[in-house]
């Protein structure tokens, strides 16, 4: 970042004219930036400048972002769609450098204004799903290594467009997927324990995820004038407004928002999101082949089988929605996919007749274990105050020592250029087979899906969902 800024050395830049758009450094400068965060090293480490963020999309996920990424580097642009939101991270931006005597300096609409800015070192999106892809792709282009929120796409062809654009530009993609490193390490010690035999042969993995809210009629409304809805739209088709005047009923995650398209609950239509299991999925799923060994490279042809699909709404022989005033996406399912090794993989909504409504459960021969956000059960787990696991167990599992949080290991990846325990290329693995999954719901069919092709065979009505068609004004430029 070059020569440190002080606070006074600031405040003078700014009463000198300096523009909005214009680089203004953190005022701690380097000799006070954040210690840089050595894959699980206890030693003090060199104090480096701190990296510089832009956040694109600002809604719920975006205030833990900030929080984080604030740790190791200045906010110095946010950017929304929607002005209230906007106004409301810059707050939070403000907030959190405020700690480390940084500034924000500017706020876009448009991610492009805010991509042009050459002081932006780092983008972190989080976005809804369906803008992932494109973003991500125009960050990596501007120069910008680029921290995604699951899941990265909404079809498989865009995880396709992304590893070859990182690749071609030689920029770091990581993906949100904090069960990886986060959780209290359950998640992985969950994986090594099944990794180092400690329940036999593994021959059933169930994933409880949870389903979509169920129909709820929205009425087509008038787009306030702070929300440029038909940027929110983006490569998605061009459709009217909706919401409900009164918030979300259920409670928890996006009810503070109403039903309607766009904001919170774009997760339950298939226009922006794939339901659950896109949303946990990404994380279930994703911990399942990830201790199977399954997301490092293609593993054969699965069989994916749904045994039991429920949609809010009626699906055509296409798999296409014939209701555009309601959610979509499937509120109950169970799927079978059977592994080309024949490993079962179960992917319901909830598995109350097994105990849990969400979590993971590992079934071998001589044993099972599960976990969740809140816990790790079973005998393998518990004979570990025993018979410990191998040392460097986690970091065989990780491919490095064991980061000190998610955040940590995307700066310290941009500083290194090693690759980040949630890696673009596995986690396209995983969320493939998530769209593969909901290709069967949709179709209420049987399907097989091809890791190595990453296609549905001769199923030209499943191979339909393997791109979408999108708006010329904002397709994706592979």
């Amino acid at each position: 970042m070059g020569q440190a800024f002080t606070r006074r050395r600031f405040l003078q830049s700014s009463t000198a004219g300096v523009a909005g758009g214009a680089l203004l450094a953190g005022a701690a400068g380097a000799a006070d930036a954040p210690a840089s965060v050595a894959p699980g090293g206890d030693a003090p480490q060199p104090k480096l400048d701190p990296l510089r963020f832009g956040y694109i999309g600002t809604g719920i996920r975006y205030h833990g972002l900030v929080h984080d990424g604030c740790q190791f580097g200045p906010c110095l642009a946010v950017c929304d769609v929607d002005a209230v939101q906007r106004g409301r991270a810059v707050e939070s931006a403000n907030r959190n450098n405020g700690r480390h005597g940084w500034v924000i300096v500017g706020h876009y609409e448009d991610y492009r204004d805010l991509l042009k800015r050459d002081d932006v070192d780092v983008v972190v999106i989080a976005t809804p799903d369906h803008w992932h892809t494109k973003i991500a792709i125009d960050a990596m282009r501007a120069g910008k290594d680029v921290y995604c929120e699951k899941p990265l796409t909404l079809t498989i062809r865009e995880g396709q467009h992304l590893l070859k654009v990182a690749e071609e530009t030689g920029k770091l993609l990581f993906v949100g997927t904090q069960q990886r490193t986060e959780c209290d390490r359950l998640f992985p010690r969950a994986a090594a324990i099944v990794r180092d035999g400690r329940i036999g042969e593994v021959r059933r993995v169930t994933c409880a995820i949870g389903g979509s809210p169920g129909a709820v009629p929205v009425p087509v409304a008038t787009p306030p004038k702070y929300f440029n809805w038909d940027m929110w739209l983006g490569q998605a088709p061009l459709t009217p407004y909706r919401v409900m005047d009164k918030l979300a009923a259920e409670g928890g995650y996006g009810s503070d928002f109403p039903y309607g398209r766009g904001h919170a609950h774009f997760r339950w239509w298939y226009e922006y999101s794939g339901g659950k299991l896109t949303d946990w999925g990404a994380h279930h799923v994703d911990i399942a082949l990830w201790t199977l060994g399954k997301n490092s490279g293609p593993y054969g042809v699965v069989d994916v089988d749904p045994l039991r699909v429920e949609h809010p709404v009626k699906l055509d022989d296409r798999g296409m929605p014939t209701q555009d005033d309601r959610f979509n996406t499937a509120t109950s399912f169970h799927v079978r996919c059977t592994l080309a090794d024949g490993v079962v993989l179960e992917i319901r909504d909830e598995a109350h007749d097994m105990g849990f409504d969400n979590g993971i459960m590992f079934e071998g021969d001589k044993g099972r274990i599960f976990v969740n956000r809140g816990k790790l059960t079973g005998a393998a787990v518990d004979e570990l105050a025993t018979n410990p696991l191998p040392e460097d167990a986690l970091r065989k599992l990780m491919g490095k020592e064991p980061p000190a949080s998610h955040m940590a290991d995307f700066v310290q990846c941009v500083r290194t250029r090693e690759t980040p325990v949630s890696d673009a290329a596995s986690h396209h693995r995983t969320i493939s087979l998530c769209h593969a999954v909901n290709v069967a719901l949709r179709l209420g069919r049987k399907v097989q899906f091809d890791t190595a092709a990453e296609t549905f065979g001769s199923d030209a009505v499943a191979n339909a969902f393997v791109d979408r068609p999108q708006r010329s004004a904002y397709a994706i430029q592979s």
